[in-house]
């Protein structure tokens, strides 16, 4: 009886161990390529064009399979939601249609309209929080 007991307390802390290793992996598992991911952000600066630029990288987009073309979400702090298309060029979407692009200047993720000042359409500010995830695109019949 006594050297089943090791035996079961060695099972139960291995169980344990593997518990807690997966729940870390898990924790720390970034999304895969393809799959839906949501980034919190801020906007650090909005520049002389009304654009807001975020603190957003290109590889956080790499990274999560984002690529030219996906249609996403932005939440502000003012509680509005848009939809952008990400984008090389302001050019690539209508005018007065939202976007997204990176900065050739700074590299940064710029949440924009073309033609237009979004930080005075929708009362953005320097400093404050934006949330951005990849939406599938609604079909066009």
């Amino acid at each position: 009886m006594t050297s089943a007991r090791p035996c079961y307390l060695l099972a139960c802390c291995l169980i344990i161990i593997s518990l807690m290793l997966n729940a870390c992996s898990a924790k720390n598992a970034k999304p895969q390529p393809g799959q839906i991911a949501q980034f919190s952000a801020t906007i650090t600066e909005i520049d002389e064009h009304g654009n807001a630029v975020t603190d957003i990288l290109s590889d956080t987009f790499t990274e999560h399979g984002w690529q030219i073309g996906d249609t996403l979400e932005a939440t502000f702090e003012t509680g509005e939601t848009i939809l952008i298309k990400f984008v090389q060029n302001y050019s690539d979407v209508p005018v007065g249609d939202y976007l997204g692009r990176f900065s050739t200047s700074s590299g940064r993720f710029k949440i924009a309209i073309n033609r237009g000042n979004i930080a005075e359409t929708l009362k953005l500010k320097n400093h404050s929080p934006v949330t951005i995830q990849k939406v599938e695109p609604l079909a066009t019949n």
